[in-house]
């Protein structure tokens, strides 16, 4: 099993350029019109450059972030959880 950490929660304007290919990629798979104001989250598998986006934005859940990481033989930290927790319930 990976672990999955969070890098970083900001705006999309504000996502450095070499992570933005992530971004844009989820917002294709999603169907989803990014807005620069939208806060995302960003997550890094350990030991790799991959990197996953979360848009904090509608009905996400952490569950269904749980789901989507354990297809991806990945599991959140705890103090990853507990920050996006957090920011899921607004």
């Amino acid at each position: 099993m990976h672990v999955a950490r969070l890098v970083a929660i900001t705006e999309v304007k504000n996502v450095p350029p070499d992570l933005r290919p992530f971004v844009d990629f989820k917002a294709a798979v999603e169907d989803k019109t990014l807005d620069d104001k939208e806060l995302v989250a960003v997550l890094n598998i350990d030991t790799t450059t991959c990197y996953i986006p979360v848009f904090l934005k509608g009905p996400a859940s952490l569950e269904a972030l749980e789901k989507e990481l354990a297809a991806q033989d990945a599991k959140l930290t705890a103090d990853s959880k507990d920050v996006l927790a957090k920011h899921m319930q607004k």
